[in-house]
């Protein structure tokens, strides 16, 4: 079992620590498509959060397997 399971603190650390630039790319999306100014732009900013978010979460996946879940060479 990989070691970040048995310190909570440090899972909690590692999770707040990947939410940090999702909520940054959120505040400039937020700014960037004014959503709340049409329907369209609320729709492109749902398209774009979307994307971003399959992107993200397969990135931070990838990063976790590739650090935390080392597979060790038989």
């Amino acid at each position: 079992m990989p070691a970040i399971f048995n310190n909570p603190l440090l899972l909690i650390t590692c999770l707040l620590l990947g939410l940090i630039p999702a909520v940054y790319m959120n505040k400039y999306l937020l700014k960037l498509t004014r959503p709340r100014e049409s329907a369209w732009r609320f729709l492109a900013y749902c398209i774009i959060f979307l994307a971003f978010t399959v992107v993200y979460t397969t990135l931070v996946v990838f990063v976790l397997k590739w650090t935390v879940f080392k597979v060790e060479a038989e």
